[in-house]
């Protein structure tokens, strides 16, 4: 099983756009260009990072970076900032709560926080409540896109049309305190998707699509559509949740988390923005290195439509 035979299993996709009234937004709203940034909780506020590729002209440049005191990295600068607009974002976070909502990605534009994501048909009525409060707030809220997802593959597309990405592919083998993903291991033809970034209590949300009926008991496997086959699962790895505070220290930005039981162990399929890859990469060598033998790296490569063949 493939992630192209999963391309459209969640049928719907939900953009939503949230106002930003700070400094650095009302700065860089005269863009043109969409500016990918990652999101993350730091001491009960939400934070983010803002990414400039190196080949994009700011006018005044070293002056603007050391104003908002950006990190240098090998192909980018990275802002980090705190969200102002609380409430939008703790309905947003309630969405993420939802079973099948899958966030893709998130970029600023034009004083605006845009946040992509992905969610089952199943979840419509729960989704429609949540965005009734949403869009409460007219001056600083809005619901750009609310339909038929256009799949996987063509978000990826998009994605790539507006800065440049990256896959890397590593192997990992499964310990056994790894119950839960030990025993959907066990299932033929399924692949899982992580819901986003953020973990809770060691462990990952993941939505995991199986092309049959997943009949064995697994703790904590709760279904979401028996007709489409999915379903979805708290796991746990000592590997992803170590190596996932590492890079959420850098604020190294990831895309989308594909996950895939092959012959005994898991592949791990990240797509990143290439001004990221040389920092996601060079840290998963150094966990190699330093704390983490069992890992095989298999891919590093620019995007591609080829790529589907063989992830």
């Amino acid at each position: 099983m493939r992630v192209i035979d999963i391309d459209k299993k969640l049928d719907m996709r939900l953009v939503l756009k949230v106002r930003q009234n700070t400094e650095l937004f009302n700065t860089t709203s005269s863009l043109e260009r969409k500016l990918p940034v990652y999101v993350y909780g730091k001491n009960g506020e939400t934070w983010i990072s803002t990414y400039f590729p190196k080949d994009l002209k700011v006018n005044n440049a070293s002056l603007f970076f050391q104003k908002f005191n950006a990190s240098e990295r090998e192909n980018s600068h990275v802002i980090d900032s705190r969200v102002n607009n609380v409430r939008d974002l703790a309905i947003i976070g309630e969405l993420i709560e939802l079973p099948s909502f899958v966030i893709n990605r998130a970029d600023i534009s034009k004083g605006f926080l845009n946040i992509y994501s992905r969610f089952h048909s199943s979840q419509m009525q729960k989704v429609s409540d949540l965005l009734a409060r949403y869009t409460s707030d007219l001056q600083n809220s809005r619901v750009e896109w609310l339909g038929p997802s256009p799949g996987i593959i063509e978000i990826m597309n998009i994605i790539n049309s507006e800065y440049p990405i990256s896959l890397v592919t590593y192997e990992i083998g499964l310990g056994k305190e790894d119950e839960s993903l030990a025993s959907i291991a066990g299932e033929e033809g399924i692949i899982g998707e992580l819901k986003n970034s953020e973990s809770k209590d060691g462990g990952f949300k993941t939505v995991i699509y199986s092309d049959h009926k997943i009949l064995k008991k697994i703790d904590e496997l709760k279904q979401i559509s028996d007709e489409d086959c999915i379903y979805e699962l708290t796991v746990r790895n000592a590997f992803l949740s170590k190596f996932r505070e590492i890079v959420n220290e850098k604020h190294v930005m990831r895309l989308r988390y594909f996950l895939k039981p092959v012959l005994g162990k898991l592949q791990v399929n990240v797509f990143v923005p290439s001004s990221n890859l040389y920092e996601y990469y060079s840290t998963l060598y150094e966990f190699e290195r330093n704390d983490f033998k069992d890992i095989t790296i298999k891919y590093l490569l620019p995007y591609s439509p080829q790529i589907w063949e063989f992830i």
